[in-house]
């Protein structure tokens, strides 16, 4: 401590705290507040907070819902497609050829048998795996393994690895030069991953009986690993917790609330009162010390001279339940960002526009998750396919030639996200109508939000039908609008 400080300190003692939160009071010794980074705060219950979601996810009705939330509005049931942007050597329009053949080979190659080293899952089956992870694990991992499965044409595919396998353990220094481990990631001194410490086997595969590998640890690439973890919540976390975690107390606490509560009832139903005798027990009426009397419905016994009925008291009824319930729920909506409604399914409660506004806030969150999966997942495992694929020959020569002088062309593809439908239409569609009228949005960009299928894909597809439709002689003015005039 140098002088000036001491003295500052004895003569004015020390400065009291400016932010009332920052301030230790007799009500606030119980509120822990260390001073630890991301990482060091996760390292020693990293595991405990995984297990704990996943106990939650298989038990949990309520947990179940969110990781269902989760993969229906981030993935939904046609997944996050490609849809190919090659524009012509020109730079003008988009080059259709290119586009279709890419289109064509890419969803070849999403095929469980191609696309997937075990051969169970499509690359849709890949995208919903991630939220899924994300809830329970607050991670996944891919490597790339680049050779060709099933009747893929293109020498890639993907090993899905859960996030116990890397070794959140294993930090310290690495064996090369400015390097160093920290949770299982070795980073350079820029902080960049460049390898990661999987272990070989699942730290909980001991219940199955196998025998481990003698060779505890496997190091990867990192330009073989994708890494998932959708955003991250402090800046330098290297490893991620479940997105489950603030629900996880709050959950727990609600399941035995209710058990508790489902015993008493029980009790209250079957447990009719007690028979007060002078005598002692004995007979095989005794269980535990206590003369039992079965019944049934409708039934009153006479009792023996000197036995005198006695009511069960189980003290007040709890008539708090069902607010202590909704409270506990929209604390872990709160907590894990989906609605109330959804995660309770209650509907009951809040108006029409109360409601709405829930809803489009929340779906700018799943928007978010969007853009994060694309740019860890989609795109990255994209640029990977592409160059094995024209590497390979299975986007063919002379066609595809151009793409190792401007990768720049072929690698920037547009990725159409879930959409919502609207949630009045009558009203939502003027407002469409109104948008386009005043220019404040283009027409492509209300497709792509209320199909999910694109523009052109879309318009495409209203064309050919409409083609159909006029060779068969069912065309009418709504699908024509020139025939209105």
């Amino acid at each position: 401590m140098g002088l000036r400080t001491w003295l500052r300190n004895r003569v004015l003692g020390r400065p009291k705290a400016a932010f009332e939160a920052a301030k230790t009071t007799r009500l606030t010794t119980d509120f822990f507040k260390p001073l630890t980074s991301a990482d060091a705060s996760l390292i020693g219950d990293l595991a405990a907070l995984r297990n704990g979601a996943r106990a939650l996810a298989r038990d949990n009705a309520h947990a179940r819902e969110i990781k269902r939330t989760y993969r229906v509005n981030v993935i939904g049931h046609r997944g996050i497609q490609l849809q190919p942007q090659i524009k012509t050597a020109s730079g003008g329009d988009l080059d259709e050829r290119r586009n279709r053949m890419v289109l064509e080979e890419w969803q070849r190659w999403c095929r469980a048998n191609s696309c997937d080293v075990s051969g169970r899952h499509s690359f849709h089956g890949f995208e919903l795996q991630i939220p899924g992870a994300w809830c329970e694990s607050g991670e996944i991992f891919f490597r790339f393994v680049r050779r060709q499965f099933g009747g893929s044409r293109v020498p890639l595919a993907l090993e899905v690895i859960e996030a116990d396998r890397l070794d959140e353990h294993a930090t310290g220094p690495s064996d090369r030069p400015g390097h160093k481990w920290r949770m299982g990631i070795e980073h350079d001194q820029w902080g960049r991953p460049t390898r990661y410490k999987f272990l070989v086997n699942h730290p909980g595969d001991y219940e199955l009986g196998g025998r481990p590998s003698n060779a505890l640890h496997e190091i990867v690439d990192a330009a073989d690993v994708v890494h998932c973890y959708g955003i991250p919540e402090r800046v330098g976390q290297t490893r991620f917790e479940p997105l489950l975690t603030p629900a996880i107390v709050q959950a727990q606490a609600l399941r035995e609330y209710q058990k508790a509560h489902l015993t008493r009832k029980r009790v209250q139903a079957n447990q009719l009162g007690w028979i007060q005798t002078p005598e002692g027990l004995d007979g095989d009426d005794v269980i535990d010390h206590r003369r039992v009397v079965d019944s049934e419905a409708g039934q009153w016994f006479r009792l023996n001279p000197g036995e005198v009925p006695v009511a069960p008291n189980l003290g007040p009824e709890d008539t708090s339940y069902e607010e202590v319930v909704k409270d506990n729920l929209r604390t872990q909506a709160v907590g894990v960002g989906v609605n109330y409604s959804t995660l309770s399914g209650d509907f009951s409660e809040g108006s029409y526009a109360s409601l709405r506004i829930s809803v489009f806030e929340n779906r700018d969150y799943w928007r978010m998750l969007h853009t994060s999966i694309i740019e860890q997942f989609h795109q990255r495992v994209f640029e990977e396919w592409m160059n094995a694929a024209v590497l390979f020959g299975a986007l063919p020569s002379p066609t595809f030639d151009s793409y190792w002088s401007n990768p720049d062309r072929y690698n920037y593809p547009h990725w159409q996200a879930r959409s919502w439908g609207l949630l009045d239409t009558s009203k939502d569609i003027a407002a469409f109508e109104k948008a386009r009228e005043l220019q404040l949005e283009t027409h492509a960009d209300q497709v792509n939000n209320y199909t999910g299928e694109g523009f052109r894909r879309t318009i495409d597809q209203i064309a050919s039908e409409n083609d159909y439709k006029r060779q068969r002689g069912l065309l009418t003015p709504l699908d024509d609008p020139l025939q209105q005039q």
